[in-house]
């Protein structure tokens, strides 16, 4: 490369590389968990340094790797160029469409909470959804987005029965190795037990205990580095919860919940321990709001419209349908971003062996 390419090139590489952010491991898995990869802001940017910050962004987000080398530090310096970019990365679902929650505002549980008790695990059953996931921006234009496929098996780890519980996207057809997070639940309480989750030249583990959860999250490449962290559960040992970012994971669980008309309870989300700048602990409260006959790719269901809402992030609220009398998830829509839209629809089922 020669000319002015090349110098721009040299003087990047000169720019400094400070320690990345805290928080920018948590608003990818948020943009992630939300199903969206880029959705690109039509208003244009009038300076250049915006262009080539937002350049970077996209080549970091298509890449699949949340380490950033880019330092951002002089090209946002002044506010002129620091407000649109940050309303650039919202648009992108980098960064979250209002401000994450601190501590002090995570909210108790609305909603008496979930315990192993109320669930029916004799519901559950092997087998392999997968959902076709569609992205709207401005309320005109949809587009595929991708695929997202969930595995529900019984297995062994360690001598003991489980449910394993294998989850990805783009997965048709598999192969359900590591392109996929694996979570391994205990059979009667529907708890997890152990997670292990993949990006690029970095692995998640999760470890839980009755009472609080571990991570390990190990980096390779030429930023190599290892973070390991801890949590005392703030519920008790029979109280049910979800590990991750995304509330997909709940699909899973939805056929043992005990869900009628004027239904509601709450269940907590244990994000990544490691990673989590506000907190990682938080309540998933959801209300069943009334019933209503869907049609998605894989046909026509009465369903549950459940109200879901997560408070990790202080996002807006989800909804997800749920088979009346499968317990399936057959769709889901969230907004993750003032203008974009992304709806989950079941694209297909296939019972296990």
């Amino acid at each position: 490369m020669t000319g002015y390419d090349g110098d721009l090139r040299a003087a990047l590489r000169r720019l400094p590389a400070p320690e990345l952010s805290t928080d920018l491991l948590p608003r990818i898995l948020r943009s992630r968990a939300a199903g969206v990869r880029i959705a690109v802001t039509t208003r244009a940017l009038a300076l250049p340094w915006r262009w080539l910050a937002a350049a970077a962004v996209i080549a970091v987000l298509i890449g699949g790797s949340w380490m950033v080398s880019l330092s951002l530090s002089r090209l946002g310096s002044s506010p002129a160029v620091r407000e649109p970019l940050d309303e650039f990365l919202r648009g992108t679902g980098v960064l979250p469409s209002r401000a994450p929650a601190t501590p002090g505002e995570i909210p108790p549980p609305k909603y008496g909470l979930i315990t192993i008790d109320d669930l029916d695990v004799t519901r559950l059953r092997d087998g392999v959804w997968m959902y076709a996931v569609e992205t709207t921006t401005d309320n005109i234009l949809t587009q595929a987005s991708g695929v997202i496929g969930i595995r529900l098996v019984r297995a062994y780890h360690l001598g003991r029965p489980i449910w394993m519980v294998n989850s990805g996207r783009d997965l048709i057809g598999g192969p359900w190795g590591q392109s996929a997070d694996t979570t391994h639940l205990d059979p009667t309480s529907l708890r997890p037990l152990r997670a292990v989750a993949f990006m690029p030249r970095t692995r998640f583990l999760q470890t839980f205990s009755g009472d609080s959860g571990r991570e390990a999250i190990d980096i390779t490449g030429p930023m190599q580095r290892s973070l390991r962290g801890a949590v005392a559960f703030p519920f008790t040992r029979q109280t049910l919860f979800i590990n991750d970012w995304s509330t997909t994971r709940l699909a899973v669980l939805l056929p043992a919940f005990p869900l009628a008309r004027h239904w509601r309870g709450t269940l907590y989300q244990v994000a990544f321990i490691s990673q989590a700048p506000y907190s990682s602990i938080a309540p998933l409260d959801l209300r069943v709001l009334g019933t209503d006959r869907v049609t998605v790719p894989a046909g026509t269901f009465d369903c549950w419209r459940l109200q879901v809402q997560p408070h990790l992030y202080n996002t807006v609220d989800e909804t997800m349908w749920v088979s009346r009398d499968k317990g399936w998830l057959i769709k889901r829509e969230t907004r993750a971003a003032d203008d974009v839209v992304v709806r989950t629809l079941l694209q297909s089922y296939e019972p296990g062996n």
